[in-house]
């Protein structure tokens, strides 16, 4: 017996059946697939990265993280909501990789609650909602079976792109309590310095707050004459004028199998500035200048002379004067913003680097027939030339600089790990005072150095913005000096546990084709400006000459006494002038076009692509439907005839 639906009832069983199979496969999916996910995004920013797993499946002791969250701060805030919850998946993923040797809790602060008062002794930070004054909490407690015990007192919003780091450093330090040893040698006063004091500040560089959080930093004397055994890693800054038998002492403690961070600078613009104050209290400075050049010909690299890398291509814009009305913006050729693709992506130091900022950076080259090995690990683009140092000392004329740049067509290298068999730059006549004692003149083992050509890069002006959220004060990177040197110190140290991880959030993706468009017009523009410019210094030298063969007329106004060639030569000028006015604001008028037009293209492709693409689906499935309808309703009448 054959029975027959309405087409209305067949609709209805659909559509009932597409809802039973939708509520099947997510329980069936909630069951089976808990904790997987497809990570779509470009930098896999939900995704744990390789250093993170090599730490959690490093953990031998239990660590315990207590998350401290307000409900109200969830329930009133949407952006915190997210944020908190993405906070609690990242913890259970890393409790899923521990073999149950870290615990994760979650408590919720009420207020005046017996856990708000486990919160505020653990020195987390409250915050006030309303004006009531009830404080929510947002914070993270870790601790290991020795109580060591480590804190983020609030999660700030501007650090959830490093959320992942955060978490990563803390559970490092947790598992490996005993910190290692950075032996600082530096002419710059990265651990006090006075300018910072008056501010306010604690005296310390950002980059040295920083670094003290994973290590133990000893700073050394610029005359020491053997450097600890207890030190993991040399880091050497701005070695200006060091006595022969320090340097004595790096050669040794490198040979011997000590691993070192070197940064050398031709234009140091902080030992500058520091100089200029110094010498207005009568104080000798720090010169801006420093080099190793006895141990870097040992170990095959070379300092390139009083030179300095300028980058048309990625250079900084700045200011350079204006008017009052109008400030002049200009591309700064040793201000340089190095992106991804100019850093080495097959070295943990760099690989998931976004972008490093260097500022008067020197040039590093391998020495021909070297038996070490130079690895570039930041270079600047093909678009980039060989400044001279001294026009950067000083008061640069950054205009001047722009105009007459010419490019060299080839990269220059501004940081490179050397490695390999080196031999001592000292194999006969030892410095005056070194310290002999167990001598080598060959390398125990292969080297293992990095070598940065700038120093500049360390202060914070060039890397990071620092903010006060509610009295705390939150760094806020916005380029990867900080983690490079913390990936170069960690990795040389020994450890990987923060490498590769450090920066992978950090996102910055300029718009290569408009920048194209801009420097391009620009470049137009500066020529017209020059042109401007030397028609007016050539006017009025002619006007000069001419007033100084007549005779003013006595009682008049100077205009009185013009020659018919000096007005004629002053309408000629003015002429000139607005003429070039006119072309100038073409230029402009067309590089607004071009931008206007990419621009447009981008928002159709980008806002439009996506609903084109489903209405093509969606016609190219309603076509196809119908021709199966037609073709299986022939097939039926064949059949029936048949």
């Amino acid at each position: 017996m054959t029975s027959r639906f309405s087409r209305q009832t067949l609709v209805l069983l659909g559509i009932l059946a597409a809802l039973v199979l939708i509520i099947s496969v997510n329980i069936i999916g909630a069951g089976w697939l808990r904790g997987t996910r497809i990570d779509l995004t470009e930098t896999k920013l939900y995704t744990l990265s390789p250093a993170t797993q090599r730490t959690l499946g490093q953990i031998e002791e239990p660590i315990t993280l207590r998350l401290f969250v307000s409900d109200r701060l969830t329930r009133e805030v949407p952006s915190f909501a997210a944020y908190a919850q993405r906070v609690r998946d990242l913890l259970k993923d890393y409790a899923s990789l521990t073999r149950g040797r870290l615990t994760v809790e979650v408590l919720s602060p009420d207020p005046f609650s017996p856990v708000e008062d486990r919160a505020v002794s653990y020195g987390l930070q409250g915050v006030p909602i309303d004006q009531g004054g009830e404080q929510v909490y947002f914070g993270l407690v870790g601790s290991n079976s020795t109580d060591d015990q480590e804190v983020i007192v609030f999660f700030a919003p501007e650090r959830e792109r490093f959320l992942e780091y955060d978490l990563t450093k803390m559970v490092a330090k947790l598992a490996r309590p005993k910190q290692r040893t950075i032996g600082l040698l530096s002419t710059l006063p990265l651990s006090g310095d006075p300018a910072l004091q008056q501010q306010g500040g604690s005296g310390n560089w950002l980059i040295y707050d920083q670094l003290s959080q994973g290590f133990a930093i000893k700073t050394l004397e610029t005359s020491v004459k053997q450097i600890p055994a207890d030190i993991d890693v040399l880091w050497v800054v701005h070695p200006a004028n060091l006595p022969a038998a320090t340097l004595y002492a790096i050669d040794q403690f490198v040979l011997k199998g000590g691993r070192a961070l070197i940064q050398v600078d031709p234009v140091s613009e902080a030992a500058a500035s520091r100089a200029r104050m110094m010498a207005m209290q009568g104080m000798p400075g720090t010169p801006p200048a420093s080099s190793l050049e006895p141990l870097f010909k040992a170990w095959g690299v070379q300092l390139v002379p009083d030179r300095v890398v300028g980058d048309r291509r990625n250079a900084r814009k700045v200011s350079a004067g204006g008017t009052a009305t109008r400030v002049q913006a200009v591309d700064y050729l040793a201000w340089i913003s190095v992106p991804k693709a100019q850093l080495a992506a097959n070295d943990s130091l760099t690989g998931d680097l976004q972008t490093l900022s260097f500022a008067s950076a020197g040039i590093l080259e391998a020495l021909p027939g070297a038996g070490t090995q130079f690895t570039p690990l930041a270079s600047s683009s093909s678009v980039s030339m060989k400044l001279d140092a001294a026009k950067l000392r000083g008061q640069p004329d950054i205009v001047a600089l722009l105009r007459g740049f010419q490019s060299e067509g080839v990269a220059l290298t501004m940081a490179a790990r050397v490695t390999g068999p080196a031999k001592t730059a000292y194999p006969d006549a030892l410095p005056e005072g070194a310290d002999t004692a167990d001598r080598v003149t060959e390398a125990k083992q292969p080297l293992n150095l990095v070598i940065v050509a700038d120093t500049d890069m360390l202060e914070e002006r060039f890397w990071a913005q620092v903010q006060n959220f509610f009295g705390q004060k939150v760094a806020v990177p916005n380029a990867g000096n900080g983690n490079f040197i913390t990936n170069a110190l960690d990795n040389l140290a020994g450890g990987s546990a923060l490498a590769g991880l450090t920066s992978r959030t950090i996102i910055d993706r300029p718009f290569t084709a408009i920048r194209a468009l801009e420097q391009e017009a620009e470049t137009r523009f500066r020529a017209k400006e020059q042109e401007l410019q030397d028609k007016i210094k050539e006017t009025e030298k002619k006007l000069s000459e001419l007033r100084g063969r007549e005779v003013p007329v006595k009682g008049q106004p100077q205009t009185a006494s013009l020659t018919p060639e000096q007005v004629k030569e002053i309408e000629t000028f003015r002429g000139d002038l607005l003429r070039t006015r006119a072309e100038l604001r073409d230029v402009q008028l067309a590089l607004r076009t071009d931008i206007e037009a990419l621009q447009s293209r981008i928002r159709l492709w980008t806002i439009g692509a996506v609903p084109v693409a489903l209405v093509v689906l969606a016609v190219g499935l309603g076509i196809w439907r119908r021709k199966r309808a037609h073709s299986a309703a022939a097939a039926a009448r064949t059949l029936g005839q048949g």
